[in-house]
């Protein structure tokens, strides 16, 4: 099936309520950072919007745009367009950040969402795409690989004692 990469609209609340329910029992980051279950389905789409614009941004935080990956009514998964890079960022987060809800991987979405994500960041005019993942990912580097990722460095995040991998498209 094929995978549409966009911002999420008022229309797609459902869906989107729906692709939560799809993370239960994992932390919610994988799927949303502005939204809470308590919170208003409109606040996340303005904030979601402001962010893009680098609009009032939270301390750390550089503008960036949240995608969605639908196949059909469905959101598969999403991805996540940092414009620049703080110091952070380029140690650890990258340019684009991405996952896939446990109940649709193994059929190639994220590889479906990467490939839009670099058209997505090329017309924001980035010349060099940083991606970062865990070493024991195989399956994101592989993706990351496929679309010429050149490894710059692995190193250990002290923060969570994880190996991680460091790339360049």
């Amino acid at each position: 099936m094929s995978l549409v990469l966009r911002k999420l609209t008022l229309s797609d609340e459902l869906a989107f309520l729906a692709g939560a329910k799809c993370w239960d029992g994992q932390p919610l980051y994988w799927y949303t950072f502005d939204w809470k279950p308590e919170g208003s389905y409109i606040d996340m789409l303005e904030k979601l919007d402001r962010d893009s614009k680098g609009i009032d941004l939270a301390p750390g935080r550089v503008p960036a745009t949240m995608l969605y990956g639908f196949v059909e009514d469905k959101i598969v998964g999403r991805l996540h367009v940092r414009h620049c890079l703080n110091d952070e960022l380029t140690r650890r987060g990258g340019n684009i950040g991405y996952a896939v809800s446990p109940e649709f991987r193994g059929r190639s979405y994220a590889t479906q969402m990467m490939a839009q994500g670099i058209d997505f960041c090329r017309d924001l005019n980035m010349k060099k795409i940083l991606v970062t993942c865990a070493d024991t990912n195989i399956a994101s580097w592989k993706i990351i690989e496929k679309f010429g990722g050149v490894l710059e460095n692995k190193f250990l995040d002290e923060k969570d004692g994880q190996t991680i991998r460091r790339y360049w498209i």
